[in-house]
């Protein structure tokens, strides 16, 4: 497919395969291990992701960066619900295995207008070694002025699935100290650096500390920088928002000292009591987000 495509090419960046699309309407970059979108740039509104400048691709490790894909399960094993970590063992790291592995092109569809790529990844011998499971898990990419993106899964086994997930998009920011987060007014979330009290969100988010929070129910964000904001929607049901700020910017991996200063995380996701059950045979409603600029 690649070969023949007008925009699309497969370079290497260091240890790893990437699609490098050159569009008319903006230019990206999506690796093929954890079918990651490491860079997207509009020609008409800048980029919408932020990637480090200390990123590193590297083989079974996630690119700091982009769009990281967290499935079947979401951070730390021990903090799932006990129905997606009994499959588990306790030895497995955060975030699932999907972000480190190496995906399949399954489509390309090119147009003057847009580009569309699905990447698939199967069970395999590796997979079923740390998830007892079979399964077809496929991300589908819209590619134009704006980004869309979606993660759906189908259940191959002859049980139940339970599983969480997450879309981990790192937004840019020209200052975090001048940046608002609107969407959540009034919303409950659970906040991982205070014992996961429940609290109440009132007025925007303003990140002036470290934050790790999941927020509650569906949310549609507004995040107001200087130049134009960016627009994320969503059709989940939790969301969390991170940013690592001074101490643990020190020590993070890939990481600039000074990195909390330019991004945000804004995680479409399934967590907590929103976690997906899938029947045998039966494909999940696709976790999806947009991605804009006004």
């Amino acid at each position: 497919m690649l070969r023949h495509a007008a925009f699309c090419s497969l370079q290497t960046e260091a240890e790893l395969e990437c699609i490098q699309i050159e569009h008319p309407k903006f230019n990206a970059q999506l690796c093929l291990q954890g079918a990651q979108l490491t860079q997207f740039n509009s020609h008409e509104s800048g980029p919408l992701l932020w990637l480090s400048p200390d990123a590193k691709f590297e083989k079974g490790k996630s690119v700091r960066g982009g769009i990281p894909i967290c499935w079947p399960w979401f951070g730390a094993v021990e903090f799932n619900p006990k129905s997606v970590k009994e499959n588990i063992p306790d030895s497995q790291g955060a975030h699932g295995f999907a972000r480190n592995m190496l995906w399949q092109l399954h489509y390309l569809k090119e147009s003057a207008h847009e580009v569309c790529i699905g990447l698939k990844l199967g069970h395999n011998k590796q997979t079923l070694e740390v998830w007892p499971f079979e399964f077809e898990l496929i991300c589908h990419y819209q590619l134009s002025n704006n980004l869309k993106v979606q993660l759906e899964c189908k259940n191959l086994s002859k049980k139940d699935i339970t599983l969480s997930q997450a879309l981990h998009t790192y937004l840019p920011t020209p200052s975090i100290k001048n940046t608002l987060i609107q969407g959540a007014h009034n919303s409950q979330y659970i906040d991982a650096l205070d014992g996961w009290k429940q609290k109440v969100q009132t007025g925007s988010v303003k990140i002036s500390e470290e934050v790790d929070r999941i927020y509650l129910g569906h949310k549609n964000y507004r995040v107001i920088r200087d130049g134009k904001n960016l627009i994320l929607n969503s059709n989940s049901h939790s969301s969390i928002i991170w940013n690592p700020w001074i101490k643990k910017s020190q020590w993070l991996s890939h990481y600039p000292d000074t990195g909390f200063e330019s991004m945000l995380c804004i995680e479409s996701a399934n967590v907590l009591d929103d976690y997906i059950s899938l029947a045998p045979g039966q494909t999940s409603q696709a976790l999806s987000l947009e991605l804009s600029a006004d």
